[in-house]
């Protein structure tokens, strides 16, 4: 049975180092820490992707989404729509510099 330590089992899972560890924390990726180290069971790991991919495609099929991450957005949106221009008034933007066209070579492409 193989083992990883937290850098291999991040590696793995294809997350940073900081997020394996949260996970290792709070006890939803199951491992132990002996001593000063984290030592992951390859099963273990591989379970919890499965486990993980399951609870979220169901989600998908099932069209659930995040709407704490709608509001967020919504928010963000409202927030920069409702923010008051900050140029000098009577200043206009500049305008956008005019590219070197490349002729017909796009075109005959």
């Amino acid at each position: 049975m193989r083992t990883f330590d937290l850098i291999e089992c991040a590696e793995f899972l294809k997350v940073d180092r900081n997020t394996a560890m949260k996970l290792a924390g709070t006890g939803e990726l199951p491992g132990a820490k002996i001593g000063r180290a984290w030592v992951f069971l390859e099963d273990d790991v591989v379970a919890f992707l499965r486990k993980k991919t399951q609870e979220q495609s169901l989600a998908r099929l099932q069209g659930a989404h995040e709407p704490e991450t709608d509001d967020r957005v919504a928010r963000a949106i409202a927030r920069q729509i409702e923010t008051p221009d900050r140029r000098r008034p009577g200043r206009r933007a500049r305008p956008l510099p005019v590219l070197p066209g490349l002729g017909d070579a796009i075109l005959s492409a």
